[in-house]
């Protein structure tokens, strides 16, 4: 059943403002990029869907300009899921100022892969979980990021739990390459006639530094097409700065109340 959440929610917030740190301390939006595919479920079909899209972009203002190109494919059938992301982005820029100013000067020329994939292990409730992506910019002075992850997960209770496990390994062009761990769940239950309980978190492991993301949801049908939802995020990033003996503690919460509107 397909829902549409309609943007007449009210929103309480409360956030505290979470800076990137160095480019080598991977941003929370890579981290989410490892476990987001395996979010994606199997496609209940005889059939294959596949999925394929192709865009650009460019801007430019009084002293820049940006190209930009992404493409995308998704595979989903009943037992397989494979996912490809690429994008190129150059950036042009004045550089210097007074007589040594330089205009029109590429500042970054950005690639970045992705390829993920799950797959279900023989007639098993067991999958397979895989991902790698490269990240090459030679204007950065951490030029090539790669990182991979393979591991393996379950679905229990007639698939209304997902869990799974996977060993990674980060490699960065004159930084140093380290190992991690990261788990993830999907849940959704149903809590009576009328109510249910969705919950996509994460934890991830490293060396240096430790997040965590929890995403839960009460949903509760108020009428044959309308529900109330109740959801509250949770993340919580622990990093250790290199040339730092303390750790930095950052934490991100948000509520989040509105109504879900069935359109079928």
């Amino acid at each position: 059943m397909r829902r549409h959440h309609i943007s007449c929610s009210a929103i309480i917030v409360f956030a505290f403002l979470v800076l990137d740190p160095a480019f080598a301390v991977e941003s929370k939006t890579q981290r989410e990029a490892v476990v987001a595919p395996r979010a994606k479920r199997f496609y209940k079909s005889s059939r294959a869907r596949q999925y394929l899209s192709f865009g650009g972009n460019y801007a430019s203002d009084y002293n820049s300009k940006n190209y930009q190109f992404v493409s995308r494919y998704l595979y989903q059938s009943e037992k397989f899921i494979n996912e490809i992301n690429f994008k190129q982005e150059t950036n042009y820029g004045d550089i210097g100022s007074g007589s040594k100013k330089k205009y029109g000067i590429k500042t970054s020329e950005l690639y970045d892969f992705t390829l993920s994939g799950k797959a279900i292990i023989g007639e098993s409730k067991n999958y397979g979980v895989a991902y790698h992506r490269t990240i090459h910019d030679k204007f950065e002075k951490y030029s090539h990021d790669s990182r991979n992850a393979l591991g393996i997960g379950r679905i229990f209770l007639n698939e209304r739990l997902e869990w799974d496990v996977s060993l990674g390994y980060r490699d960065v062009q004159h930084y140093g390459s380290e190992p991690d761990l990261i788990t993830s769940w999907r849940a959704n239950f149903k809590l009576g006639d009328k109510t249910t309980f969705v919950q996509r978190a994460y934890l991830f492991f490293d060396q240096k530094s430790t997040d965590s993301d929890f995403k839960t949801s009460l949903v509760y049908r108020i009428g044959n097409n309308v529900s109330f939802e109740l959801r509250h995020n949770f993340e919580r990033r622990r990093y250790l700065e290199d040339g730092k003996t303390e750790a930095t503690n950052q934490v991100s919460r948000s509520v989040t109340v509105g109504l879900i509107f069935d359109l079928n």
